[in-house]
């Protein structure tokens, strides 16, 4: 499952980043963010047409590209 894959309002936890589905600097600018394996992420919204998702990661809102998203593989949290 990756990030592309949360429903609204859904949080999961990072369990990792694909390296060869994201170009080296794109790679270092998440890791830089808090995009570790553990971290938790809530999709706060989401918009196809814009091509774009908003995040919160650890208290942080985030924006990224839903084509990066494939990278990220998350683990789903229970509720």
């Amino acid at each position: 499952m990756t990030i592309q894959d949360l429903k609204i309002g859904e949080t999961a936890a990072i369990v990792s980043l694909d390296s060869r589905q994201l170009p080296r600097p794109m790679l270092t600018e998440l890791l830089e963010l808090g995009f570790f394996p553990g971290a938790e992420i809530t999709l706060k919204d989401k918009s196809s047409l814009l091509g774009k998702m908003i995040c919160d990661l650890n208290g942080t809102t985030i924006a990224l590209r839903i084509q990066d998203g494939k990278a990220i593989e998350i683990k789903l949290k229970q509720s």
